[in-house]
């Protein structure tokens, strides 16, 4: 009888936990999004305000109305419809998001492994990080050129450009996650008999689940801008190589609207890795339950 007491009892309180759970995760994503949205209304005014207090040359700098009339608008005045503008954009950021994609998986997998290998063999850890710092002070320009002779022209040569980016500080926060572990956890697994990867799956990276996902945040815009400089340098592809070819033929409207685009679509993709962030934490992180009771 007293066992199936406490089991009612444990039923009943999962639903209300799983509500606040939801509760939770929706404030946050609202906070979010007003926070953004205040963001970009602040980011268009003074760069209206920018263009118009510096006097710039019309020709040249353009206003969010512009930008907009460039996308939305056709004029008598342009080669090309609004429509037509839209349709070359997208197919460009199709490619320059697929150039970031494979940067990324190639970045986030790579140093996934390599920071589990860390913290499973420390030796490995004390002979390869210190390496692994030096090359995260190396600018990505300087490496890129060594990347293009190596692999040549292709997906293989974007996932490094954009793994690089990527893979160095997610490496350095996963690392100093799994070691952020608490010493009475690793010593309670250890005497119930427990191995280096046992404590790895179930305490070291719930614990380092913070520390991924602040890096995610950084690493998405990260992938994108890895995937444009690989364009602008080596490709006639994508968003990167169109800002060339704009500037080429003076058509500083689509290079401004480029701009506009990617950024958005970076803000987007931060955004989505913030609400993944919030309901992964609040469900599986180290503090789950604690901050969903506050």
């Amino acid at each position: 009888m007293a066992t199936a007491i406490r089991l009612s009892r444990s039923e009943s309180r999962a639903p209300s936990q799983t509500g606040a759970t939801v509760r939770f995760v929706a404030r946050r994503i609202g906070r979010t999004v007003v926070t953004i949205l205040a963001s970009a209304v602040i980011l268009g005014l003074l760069w209206q305000f920018a263009i118009i207090g510096l006097h710039a040359n019309a020709f040249i700098a353009k206003k969010p109305l512009d930008v907009y009339n460039y996308l939305f608008v056709d004029s008598s005045l342009s080669q090309t419809t609004a429509a037509e503008n839209r349709e070359v954009l997208f197919g460009l950021l199709g490619t320059t998001l697929l150039h970031a994609l494979v940067g990324f998986v190639f970045g986030v997998g790579a140093s996934i492994v390599i920071a589990i290998v860390f913290t499973l063999i420390r030796p490995i850890e004390f002979m390869f990080m210190p390496i692994a710092m030096l090359l995260r002070t190396v600018p990505l320009l300087a490496m890129a050129p060594v990347i293009y002779l190596i692999f040549g022209n292709g997906l293989v040569t974007a996932a490094f450009i954009g793994g690089v980016v990527v893979f160095f500080p997610l490496l350095v926060n996963l690392t100093l996650g799994f070691r952020s572990v608490s010493a009475q956890s690793v010593d309670l697994i250890r005497v119930y008999g427990g191995s280096r990867w046992t404590i790895m799956r179930k305490i070291a990276i719930p614990t380092a689940l913070p520390h991924f996902f602040a890096s995610m945040r950084i690493a998405v815009p990260g992938a994108i801008t890895g995937a444009m400089l690989y364009e602008w340098l080596f490709t006639y592809e994508g968003l990167g190589a169109a800002i060339t070819s704009a500037k080429s033929s003076s058509d500083y409207g689509m290079i401004w609207a480029i701009v506009v685009l990617i950024t958005v679509v970076s803000i987007l993709f931060y955004t989505i890795a913030t609400f993944i962030e919030t309901a992964v934490l609040a469900k599986w992180g180290p503090d789950a339950g604690k901050a969903v009771s506050k």
